[in-house]
């Protein structure tokens, strides 16, 4: 059983796809990948990082002259050919004797916000003591969704000397990235042939949506107490109103005694305080986008669906929203795994949201109608629930009838332009595009 995990692992790991090329076609979660491609993949960057882009270009030139003057035997062509052979032999000698080894360290941020920009910072250290020339850290792409700005490059570092450098990447489509290992490139002398090294280790970056602050939302009127324990959420910040003085119990904090009130009594008194109340909310996010047809799955690239984009935005900004404000999140995302987050009143819980809600896959089947009655149950004893729906169908109305037979009352946010039928009371139309352009501030 071990070595058939294994087995599948490496074979997934061949059909993503090599880190520095991946055709739309092998990203994780596709639904063909062919081996066949992926196999022409891994030969193309494996040349790539061997070659350069002019030396690519000079490869079938050289063939092509290699043909010629092998017909034609007293064509003047034959003068290339050694010509060529003989920048390679220097290229190739002073490649290996400026060969870079580097001790690489990158710094870059856990999670940025789509479209942003942000910066990649390097520390490099020489382990020769002859220097290293013309080095570009990172000369690829990190991923699909990540596009590079500017690469670090470094142009002479000494023997055993370390310097800084830093890129910068555009974070272009949300998304959960594992960015591959460090890596350094060396051109010199021509910049024909490639010299590269590596550090050890890759990093995990989450692009989270990006979304405008709302300034108003009216929250659905829920259960205004808690279950017990509720209190153990953060409260960084917070404050309770002083309502008195009592005696002394075994038991009580001792930060909370009153020592001026115990000096005048002779006995011990603690100050009494009550708790301002904590109110929660459930953020139910819908994730159903039908597949697309295998057509054009195939030959035409994916783009990400725009409800889809519209509703993780808007619930970003709906958990930084109720982060600010007087009450807590709990968000479920129901699609092919059951996202579920209890959240706290800091900025660590909303960061804690914008991880979730960058890595969310859109579901190929509906998913509202297979979830477990404990849930409907634990949305309940909150009391009160925003929904954001990509659509309205007999399997999400029956849904919404599940959670009002539960107790539960809702908000209901159904993100899109037009919808065929009569839709539920009380709920409210978004347009996907007004979310995008950041028109939607007060709901």
């Amino acid at each position: 059983m071990g070595f058939e995990a294994f087995s599948r692992r490496i074979l997934n790991r061949f059909l993503d796809g090599p880190p520095s090329f991946q055709p739309f076609l092998l990203r994780p979660g596709a639904r063909y990948r062919s081996s066949t491609l992926a196999l022409a993949a891994w030969s193309w960057a494996i040349l790539r990082s061997v070659l350069s882009p002019v030396a690519l270009w000079l490869l079938p030139v050289m063939a092509l002259a290699v043909l010629y003057a092998s017909v034609a035997m007293e064509a003047p062509m034959r003068v290339v050919i050694p010509l060529f052979l003989a920048i390679f032999l220097v290229e190739t000698a002073a490649g290996m004797l400026f060969r870079p080894r580097l001790e690489i360290d990158r710094t870059l941020p856990e999670r940025v916000r789509a479209g942003s920009l942000f910066r990649t910072v390097f520390r490099v250290r020489n382990r020769r003591r002859l220097p290293a020339y013309d080095l570009t850290l990172d000369p690829f792409d990190y991923a699909f969704g990540l596009k590079h700005e500017a690469a670090a490059t470094v142009e002479v570092l000494p023997g055993r000397s370390s310097c800084t450098a830093s890129g910068r990447v555009r974070a272009v489509r949300r998304g959960r990235y594992r960015i591959p290992a460090a890596r350094a490139e060396s051109g010199f002398p021509f910049h024909l042939i490639k010299w590269s090294c590596r550090s050890r280790g890759g990093a995990m970056l989450s692009v989270y949506p990006a979304f405008t602050p709302l300034r108003c939302f009216a929250m659905p009127v829920g259960k205004r107490c808690q279950a017990s324990g509720s209190m153990s959420y953060s409260r960084v910040g917070e404050s309770a109103d002083l309502i008195g003085v009592r005696d002394y119990r075994d038991g009580d904090d001792i930060r909370h005694i009153d020592w001026p009130g115990s000096a005048r009594t002779g006995s011990f008194v603690v100050k009494e305080f009550e708790e301002n109340e904590l109110k929660r909310v459930a953020l139910i996010v819908d994730t159903f986008v039908p597949p697309p047809p295998f057509w054009s799955l195939r030959f035409r690239r994916r783009q990400p669906d725009e409800r889809l984009e519209a509703a993780l935005q808007l619930a970003a900004a709906l958990a930084d929203y109720f982060s600010r404000g007087e009450a807590v999140v709990e968000l479920f995302a129901a699609g092919p795994t059951l996202y579920r987050l209890e959240t706290g009143r800091n900025a660590a819980s909303f960061e804690s949201v914008c991880d979730i809600l960058a890595g969310i896959e859109p579901s190929p089947k509906p998913a509202l109608n297979q979830l477990e009655p404990e849930l409907f149950r634990d949305v309940a004893r909150i009391g009160g629930a925003v929904v954001l729906l990509l659509g309205f169908d007999a399997d999400r109305r029956r849904f919404i009838e599940q959670l009002h037979g539960h107790g539960v009352s809702t908000r209901i946010l159904l993100i899109g332009d037009s919808f065929e039928g009569e839709l539920p009371e009380g709920c409210s139309t978004v347009s996907p595009r007004a979310v995008q352009n950041g028109e939607v501030v007060s709901l």
